[in-house]
């Protein structure tokens, strides 16, 4: 019997030279890869040979409550499951596989009749090759059939200024704080399932990759997205309630990088095709530190003199996410801004980055040098990108319209 990687290979194969996909083996693993919105992020691929009456690894690994117990094993909850890729990690028997979504993406390449945008994540920079720059990653895309590749660090830029603007008009006083709303699923989805106390001090903000896909919606509307990043976490985002629908796929640079690998594209021999649009602000999303230190240096510029200073505070990891919490609501603050990132690193340090997360964030910040603004405030393209949407400025943008707005329960 054929396992899942096999399947994989050569499912994707035959749909990027636009053939049928149907291919012979286990139909369950086949319609996962063919119908991977049926399934769970996390598919068992194999019967479970844990002794039923010992704890599971991928039990404890878990911090959801999102592996249950089946009759054929372990299998997971996907209404609890917020795609940390834990128990993927600590499956001594490897019978746990992370989703993959990049055949439908395939078939919508050559079937669907409308344009379909690559959004790529922050954190791209340096993932395909020391030498592959964006414009080279640019031109990649367009000749898999995407209609263009958008920088989600443009978006990134707006909503530090909606973060921003929010923290000068909210931080009035010393004893008031903020949570950072932007980029990081797990963050999130921890604040919402353990510390649902402190959803009051969380702007109603979604993250830059829901916003990218709900502008390129306003602008396109038979437009699809597809956004790419390093982040199991960000295909449950997708599938939230209330943000269903901006973007339609989620892959992994895994998953692209095999997409390349089918198809014969060699990167690095590829023309470019620069179009830079995101301040460093933007760019430095992609690693630990960076949503804090864009959002710090945007509050200054918009209020200088203000009487309560930005101090802020980060945590990469979980359990020191769960620290820092915990120090919030024992009152040892020592900030008023608080940025979380679920992986150790930012996203560069995401489950499915290709290379290492120090070599990830040197090469973030390398790209961000190289960015025509510092910040959002000083990127002529958030206000030209505003102006298409209706709005003449960013105050009445963030004032008049719920493009990005989200309502946390």
């Amino acid at each position: 019997m054929k396992t899942l990687d096999e399947l994989y290979q050569q499912m994707l194969k035959r749909a990027a030279d636009g053939k049928p996909i149907g291919v012979e083996g286990e139909p369950r693993l086949i319609d996962c890869l063919a119908h991977p919105d049926d399934h769970p992020l996390v598919w068992r691929v194999k019967p479970c040979l844990c002794p039923p009456d010992e704890p599971h690894g991928c039990e404890e690994a878990c911090d959801w409550g999102a592996i249950k117990r089946g009759p054929e094993g372990v299998e997971v909850d996907d209404s609890q499951c917020v795609g940390c890729q834990a128990c993927v990690d600590a499956c001594k028997l490897d019978n746990l596989k992370t989703r993959k979504d990049i055949i439908p993406v395939v078939q919508d390449l050559h079937d669907y009749d409308g344009p379909i945008y690559a959004m790529v994540a922050p954190a791209v920079a340096g993932q395909f090759g020391p030498n592959v720059t964006m414009g080279k990653l640019r031109t990649a895309f367009k000749r898999l059939g995407f209609t263009g590749m958008l920088e989600v660090a443009v978006f990134a830029d707006i909503l530090t200024l909606k973060e921003a603007l929010e923290f000068d008009r909210n931080i009035q006083s010393e004893d008031q704080f903020q949570l950072t709303s932007c980029c990081c699923p797990m963050w999130i989805a921890m604040i919402k399932k353990l510390y649902h106390q402190l959803l009051p001090n969380v702007p109603g903000s979604v993250s830059p990759m829901i916003a990218g896909g709900r502008t390129v919606k306003a602008l396109h509307p038979k437009a699809k997205t597809v956004f790419i990043g390093p982040c199991l976490a960000k295909k449950a985002e997708r599938n939230e309630p209330d943000l269903v629908g901006a973007v339609d796929h989620v892959l992994t640079y895994q998953e692209v990088k095999d997409f390349f690998s089918v198809t014969d594209i060699d990167l690095e021999s590829l023309p470019e095709d620069n179009v830079p649009h995101a301040s460093e602000a933007g760019i430095s999303y992609a690693y630990a530190g960076g949503v804090a230190e864009a959002v710090t240096t945007t509050v200054h510029q918009l209020d200088p003199d203000r009487k309560v200073d930005i101090k802020t505070r980060k945590a990469d990891g979980v359990p020191a996410c769960k620290a820092m919490i915990n120090d919030i609501l024992e009152g040892n603050r020592d900030g008023n801004f608080f940025e979380g990132m679920g992986c150790i690193g930012g996203c560069v340090g995401g489950p499915r980055a290709i290379i290492k997360k120090e070599d990830g964030k040197a090469n973030v910040q390398a790209y961000g040098k190289q960015a025509f603004s510092r910040t959002p405030m000083e990127n002529p393209y958030v206000i030209e990108l505003l102006k298409k949407l209706g709005f003449p400025t960013v105050e009445e943008f963030l004032e008049n319209s719920h493009l990005y707005d989200r309502h946390f329960d």
